[in-house]
């Protein structure tokens, strides 16, 4: 017998739990239905290690959307509580997952602030059957492997791709274009989905290099790159070799006509600040960095943390949590009916906070999430 579709058996699950009470096959004396247990949820997320900066940012979107709900009246009338729990390496993900449903019995669950750690935290919650709602870690292979107990509410790196692609394509045809990425879970994977978006609109790279993720030093990689006359560069990159390329430059003289980066190491207030006036100009491919109608929740991030925001990964994260939270609350507090009822959200691009909407395919991804092209300016992430 054939399989239904992810969607069709969510649906179908969504459909029976809803069922009129009129029409209920329940028998007369039958004992009542037995009340849904409480959401508990948990937060997985790397808190200490390499990507503790992008697992603190997406934990604090978590918390401000958990404190909207709360001064909202929380969930069928309850408060919401979120346990985190530190998994700094791909090695500590599966047992940071079986701690939090063993011994702190949450049944939810968020993530992952980084692709190489939702991997293993994913396959965790996947095999103890809890739902596990992906809010930043955009790897296109975490959607991929047929999970039923698993949605992406933010961007992949297929969009990442094809962005960049239509970027080239608009902007920058004909110039010499280099590509330099590390091969780590996200930036490999923007690698990837790049250089098939741009096979298929035939736009050719003059030179590609890649290089280990905790690579220190990019002189080499960025001489071949001079050598080879690239005038645009296109850099896949984390915090530290994003600085590593800045410095290369520096130490050569030379910077390409104009590069275009991706990758959580160009969206961080961090980079800007280590840089400062030489990051003007360069171009970034992220998800939005707090436009317009998310000033309220930059101003609750100021307020709680005493600082701005630090990248956009807290926006995206907010807006995954705050839609989790805002289905939660119609399906009246019940952890059971989550997944089918967040599967059947059909809501277009600009109905969230940062300009997404919420629509998920078959694989359990948002579809109507997106990344944009923005520009350094002073310090300030603007649309480009």
């Amino acid at each position: 017998m054939s399989s239904l579709p992810r969607r069709s058996l969510l649906g179908a699950a969504a459909a029976l739990s809803f069922a009129a009470p009129g029409r209920a096959a329940t028998k007369v004396g039958a004992p009542p239905a037995s009340t849904p247990p409480a959401p508990h949820f948990g937060a997985v997320l790397p808190l200490t290690g390499a990507y503790a900066l992008s697992g603190d940012e997406t934990l604090r979107g978590i918390q401000l959307a958990m404190d909207k709900v709360n001064a909202e009246g929380g969930v069928a009338g309850q408060s919401l509580a979120v346990t985190a729990t530190d998994m700094p390496s791909q090695s500590s993900a599966a047992a940071a997952v079986k701690g939090l449903i063993s011994q702190q019995h949450v049944n939810l669950l968020f993530g992952s602030g980084a692709s190489a750690l939702s991997y293993p935290a994913t396959a965790a919650a996947e095999l103890a059957q809890v739902p596990f709602i992906e809010l930043t870690a955009p790897a296109d292979g975490i959607m991929t492997r047929g999970f039923k107990f698993l949605l992406r509410t933010g961007p992949n790196t297929s969009m990442t791709g094809n962005l960049a692609a239509s970027c080239i394509q608009t902007r920058f045809a004909k110039r010499r274009l280099g590509f330099l990425f590390n091969t780590g879970a996200t930036a490999g994977a923007i690698a990837a989905a790049v250089i098939a978006a741009l096979k298929a609109a035939q736009l050719p790279i003059t030179l590609m290099a890649g290089y280990a993720e905790d690579t220190a030093d990019l002189y080499v990689q960025t001489e071949r790159m001079m050598r080879a006359r690239v005038e645009v560069l296109l850099h896949a990159a984390g915090p530290d070799d994003t600085l590593a390329l800045f410095q290369a430059m520096k130490s050569l003289a030379w910077r390409p006509d104009d590069l275009i980066g991706c990758g959580e190491g160009y969206g961080l207030r961090d980079t800007a600040a280590a840089l400062g006036g030489a990051l003007n100009g360069t171009l970034v491919i992220a998800a939005p960095f707090y436009p317009g109608k998310a000033e309220s929740v930059a101003q609750a991030y100021e307020a709680r943390y005493a600082t701005p925001p630090r990248s956009a990964e807290s926006c995206t994260a907010y807006v995954g949590a705050k839609l989790t939270f805002d289905t939660l609350k119609a399906a009246r507090g019940d952890p059971g009916k989550l997944l089918a009822m967040l599967s059947a959200v059909n809501l277009p691009q600009g109905a969230l906070l940062n300009g997404f909407g919420a629509v998920f395919d078959i694989t359990g991804q948002n579809t109507a999430s997106f990344v944009t092209l923005q520009r350094w300016k002073d310090g300030v992430l603007n649309p480009a």
